[in-house]
């Protein structure tokens, strides 16, 4: 009998409580949020017997630990200032755990020991990228004899571009300014380095109507700076319509993205939280649909040849569950690893990178989840 909890109940953690009720494997779901409004909305669209609802604040240590303590896996859905709750707390009670994101890679060596000595799994930055993308790269690097250069490209987009900002909001809007605000760690000639974030502006293209692309550098690579090594070059970088670098550049050169107080009529604002709050309702997806692309690279040499591995994908908006594609293609990857934790079937304990926890076995039952739910990864 296979029991879940997730923390977190805005669009990724109520897209993968969707997902993990459909699984014959899955017995019962807990969806856990502070806010009642979310939960609520959750059970108008999802009224599955398995799911349970349950308000809960993942800063009350003690009652989570207790909680955890009911179910074989936790899944963490949750903004950055509270994914390090969960964790801690699902050490304390010897529970599995996977999270979309990794917001303490500046603990993993303690994070990586204490899960060690508690006999316990923790998968890290499990989402799309992060995640699958992670996933991907391994997977052309274990194709070759020799590998040179890792590029991934990734990003969720409208359908169509259209103003402002070429953009529509598929999660968390102050989470994007933070992507393009924080520098980003890549490869190049061979040695680990921090780049700006929005530079290494270069095009991409895409089998028509998407056509034309720009993409940028952000700091998805995550624990595979440290799982292929060895590299001369390797990078990841955001893909949006052409013409949104230069917008989100004018409204950092105008300070709107800062994060230092302003004085207004005796009222200090955050400029970057006030043009987060206004951008935010002018961004809205609504009833626009949203498409997800990734592509990856990798080069390097095979019997003495170089090759190149690229996968491709490009997801669409699910229209007869009215899911967006970023929530699909970030949240089933994460619902996928809670399963395989949950049943056993991935056995090293510690801090264990998407990359490496899904194997060549477990890559391939992988690919064959996501296609059952119409994500398709092309390989060349």
């Amino acid at each position: 009998m296979l029991k879940v909890v997730i923390f977190g109940a805005g669009l990724m953690g109520a897209t993968i409580a969707r997902d993990l009720v459909k699984s014959k494997d899955v017995d019962e779901v807990s969806l856990c949020d502070v806010n009642e409004t979310r939960l609520k909305a959750v059970r108008r669209i999802e009224r599955s017997t398995k799911l349970k609802l349950k308000k809960h604040d993942v800063r009350r240590r003690t009652q989570t630990i207790e909680f955890l303590k009911q179910f074989d896996v936790g899944v963490g859905a949750l903004p950055h200032e509270l994914c390090e709750y969960p964790i801690r707390a699902t050490l304390a009670a010897r529970v599995h755990y996977v999270d979309l994101i990794f917001g303490w890679r500046y603990q993993r060596s303690a994070m990586d020991r204490a899960a060690k000595r508690k006999g316990i799994t923790i998968i890290p930055a499990c989402g799309l990228a992060p995640g699958l993308s992670n996933v991907l790269a391994m997977a052309g690097v274990e194709r070759l004899d020799k590998v040179n250069e890792v590029h991934i490209k990734t990003g969720g987009i409208p359908e169509r571009p259209k103003p402002p900002l070429n953009y529509r909001i598929v999660f968390s809007f102050e989470a994007v300014l933070e992507e393009y605000l924080r520098k980003a760690r890549i490869v190049k000639n061979g040695r680990i380095t921090d780049v700006e974030a929005l530079s290494g502006l270069e095009t991409i293209m895409f089998p028509r109507p998407i056509g034309r692309c720009e993409c940028f550098y952000t700091d998805g690579l995550s624990t595979l700076i440290r799982t292929i090594r060895g590299v001369r070059e390797m990078d990841e970088k955001t893909i949006r319509w052409p013409g949104h670098v230069a917008q989100i550049r004018t409204l950092i050169e105008c300070g709107l993205l800062e994060l230092r107080p302003v004085v207004l009529n005796t009222q200090k604002i955050v400029p970057r939280k006030f043009t987060a709050q206004i951008l935010s309702d002018r961004l809205a997806l609504r009833n626009e649909k949203d498409l997800t692309l990734l592509r990856v690279d990798v080069i390097g040499k095979k019997s003495g040849k170089v090759v190149l591995n690229r996968y491709d994908m490009i997801d669409h908006y699910d229209s007869t569950n009215n899911a967006t594609s970023m929530a699909r293609t970030t949240s089933y990857p994460c619902a996928a690893a809670a399963q395989l934790l949950g049943t056993s079937r991935i056995t090293p304990t510690g801090l264990v990178p998407p990359e490496i926890a899904f194997d060549a076995e477990h890559r391939n039952w992988l690919l064959s989840y996501l296609a059952s739910r119409g994500i398709n990864i092309r390989s060349i």
